[in-house]
């Protein structure tokens, strides 16, 4: 979130002082990420020590802190999880925020500077991740891999059931409607790829493994040490091993891969979850200017550049 929400500092100081066995001194708002149901802040404890503060109004989904907290113990010290509140938990609630705290890594988040030693430090941490098995106990609501488009069919028909009823809008709404206009057949070719895709793989046994399932460079920290860590575990889901790949590739896959190790990539997989992705983001970004009212005109702007950018990036493929 590039705002900082409606959600008073005080009262976000007051919720961790008492949750949690440090005394916040201060707390700044961090305008970062995409994620426009969420914010981070850094909070420094009276003792100077830094953590980060993330508030979300999303539903919650108990894996995404328990997975990683798990990972951590596990001894992969690349996974930031999060730290418990006195009362054991590790997360807490504020309003209809959910408040959850981490220790604050400062370093960089772009795969743009990575080294090929850290690429490759970033393969050992998904080998070892991609290796654990889940506790016997399981966790509950924990989502796993269905292969089933029947989300982005449904988005997709809303849309086009929008635009024949399109009777002008702002600015906004305007440039959306003629970019998706422009982009129609581009959309409509990605998503009939992958239905059949995703008919295919429904019928084949493929073996599933924990997965962050959303890699982007946004969620890789690299420190001064050159150390990397991976944060954001929002979607974390069984799945194939693939899932994790999206972002792996020229000329950055064969450092990775020395670090992962040899093995065989699925192309089947790994084409369905980039068709997927593709999909999500343009999906993602037309709801954020057609369907959130909540959202200023800079974020709705933002949403509408990044869909111009990812539909001109697909249809020049």
């Amino acid at each position: 979130m590039r705002n900082s929400p409606r959600l008073s500092e005080e009262h976000l100081l007051s919720c961790l002082k008492e949750q949690y066995d440090w005394t916040p001194a201060t707390i700044a708002f961090l305008p970062r990420g995409l994620d426009y149901s969420s914010a981070v802040y850094q909070a420094v404890s009276e003792q100077g020590a830094a953590y980060l503060v993330k508030v979300t109004s999303r539903s919650l989904y108990e894996p995404q802190y328990l997975v990683p907290r798990y990972l951590n113990d596990q001894g992969i010290i690349g996974v930031v999880a999060p730290i418990s509140t006195g009362s054991g938990a590790l997360w807490t609630h504020l309003e209809d925020w959910t408040v959850v705290v981490y220790p604050f890594i400062d370093g960089d988040s772009s795969f743009e500077g990575m080294t090929a030693e850290q690429w490759s430090k970033l393969g050992v941490i998904l080998q070892r991740i991609h290796k654990i098995m889940i506790p016997p106990e399981g966790w509950m609501s924990f989502r796993e891999e269905t292969f089933d488009p029947a989300e982005f069919v449904r988005w997709i028909r809303t849309f086009e059931e929008q635009l024949a009823r399109f009777e002008g809008g702002s600015t906004l709404d305007r440039i959306l409607h003629a970019s998706w206009v422009e982009h129609r057949l581009t959309i409509h070719t990605k998503l009939t790829a992958l239905e059949q895709l995703a008919e295919k793989l429904q019928s084949r046994k493929i073996p599933h493994v924990i997965c962050h399932a959303d890699l982007h460079p946004a969620n890789v920290i690299r420190d001064q040490a050159g150390q990397v860590f991976v944060i954001d575990w929002d979607e974390v889901m069984l799945a194939p091993k693939e899932r994790d790949f999206i972002f792996v590739g020229h000329p950055h896959a064969q450092a990775f891969f020395e670090g992962y190790g040899a093995e065989e990539v699925d192309e089947e997989v790994l084409a369905y979850y980039r068709l997927e992705r593709v999909l999500q983001d343009l999906i993602e970004c037309a709801r954020n200017v057609w369907m959130k009212d909540d959202l200023g005109e800079e974020t709705k702007a933002e949403a509408l550049k990044l869909f111009q950018t990812i539909a001109a990036a697909e249809a020049a493929r």
